[in-house]
């Protein structure tokens, strides 16, 4: 139901979502399937972000979101900040809810000081490279906290153990994705435009931003062996270039760069997943990545690590072949063996496709995000303030 304003009209509340970059990664997919499917009767969303491109906003944008950019490329501003706080006040924001660290040292501030009555902050990942300095800003700015919404057990618990928190201060909401069609029936013209040949297998993808903790490197160090084995191998790698190209010299030194196609950012990840055999996720560290999630709903058999809240998502020998981090020997063993028995492959992927749907479902993420939203927001604004509009 719509929230009833002092003046005995109604109005939504008003939300920001605040990220701490524009620039497309998992977390700010989140953030767009979020707004995209809140009740607009009970919610206005709105989305900003401190630093970045502006990826995120043009794609919120498209869906009618209004936007906000507070600082630029490069970082933050004290101009920025300034403008935060008299958005929230002219908006007259009734909840903020913040992602990465940057945005939760300075949205939660901000937030209070433009008036917002609630503020929401999210746990992402387990996040192992913070230092003191992250941990005690986290600390300081924390009172300003209503309630942390993190999307994994492992990254409720870590930040418990790290920052100290109360652990009834944490909700875990898993990530959830909306059903999308994978278009399987155009896998070979999808091959054709990404440089694929017809007698490529397997076809190999990671959707993930070029960053060391991905482990991509391990790919790289995994491939004489998969190559050994599967000759016509070919390797996806889509996201943004974080290493600099760093990543791309690695493998053209290591004489396998011609098993990789380096696609940079693809906005498009349902032709992608579909032009996969199989969805690889390496990383050394995560929370809950969205494109285990998106593996799992485009039903592909899927080989990733066994840290963060990966397995919570996908279990070993049930959903997916879990294997340690930075073990690039026992990555080339799994992939190869998926790759050479098609019913473990074909079992794995029908029980992953199943899993998320009753477990990860867009539906279930979004309704108990909103139920926090209203209980928070009924607490502590029990109307929302009045409005010029």
């Amino acid at each position: 139901m719509p929230s009833v304003k002092s003046g005995g009209s109604s109005r939504p509340w008003r939300v920001l979502e605040l990220a701490s970059t524009s620039d497309m990664g998992g977390t700010e997919r989140m953030i767009l399937f979020l707004v995209e499917h809140l009740d607009r009767q009970r919610f206005e969303p709105f989305v900003g972000c401190l630093q970045g491109k502006g990826e995120l906003l043009r794609r919120a944008n498209a869906l009618g979101v209004p936007t906000f950019h507070f600082g630029h490329e490069g970082g933050l501003s004290a101009h920025g900040v300034l403008e935060l706080i008299r958005v929230i006040r002219r908006e007259k924001i009734d909840l903020v809810q913040t992602y990465g660290l940057r945005a939760d040292t300075v949205g939660r501030l901000a937030a209070k000081l433009g008036g917002a009555p609630v503020v929401v902050s999210s746990i992402r990942s387990i996040d192992p490279w913070r230092r003191w300095w992250h941990v005690w800003l986290d600390r300081l700015t924390s009172p300003f906290v209503d309630k942390f919404i993190s999307n994994s057990e492992a990254g409720r618990l870590a930040t418990i153990r790290r920052e100290k928190f109360a652990p009834d201060r944490i909700e875990v909401v898993y990530s959830g994705i909306p059903a999308r069609h994978i278009p399987y029936d155009r896998r070979e013209d999808i091959r054709k435009s990404l440089g694929i040949s017809p007698e490529s297998y397997p076809v190999v993808g990671i959707l993930a931003n070029l960053r060391e903790m991905k482990g991509h490197r391990d790919v790289i160090q995994a491939l004489p062996e998969i190559l050994a084995q599967f000759p016509t191998t070919a390797f996806l790698f889509a996201g943004r270039d974080d290493s600099e190209g760093a990543i791309a010299r690695e493998a053209q030194e290591g004489g396998v760069a011609h098993a990789i196609r380096f696609l940079g950012y693809v906005e498009d990840t349902p032709s992608l997943l579909a032009a996969m055999d199989i969805f690889c996720l390496p990383s050394h560290w995560e929370g809950l990545p969205a494109s285990v999630l998106e593996a799992m709903h485009a039903g592909l058999p899927i080989v990733t690590t066994h840290v963060g809240g990966i397995p919570e998502l996908v279990r070993h020998e049930q959903e997916a072949i879990l294997i340690p981090p930075a073990k690039p020997a026992e990555l080339a063993q799994a992939i190869c063996r998926l790759a050479q028995d098609r019913d473990l492959a074909m079992r794995l992927a029908t029980n992953a496709k199943a899993r998320a749907e009753s477990e990860f479902s867009i539906e279930s993420m979004v309704g108990k995000t909103q139920e926090i939203y209203e209980r928070l927001l009924r607490s502590k604004a029990p109307s929302p303030r009045n409005s010029d509009v």
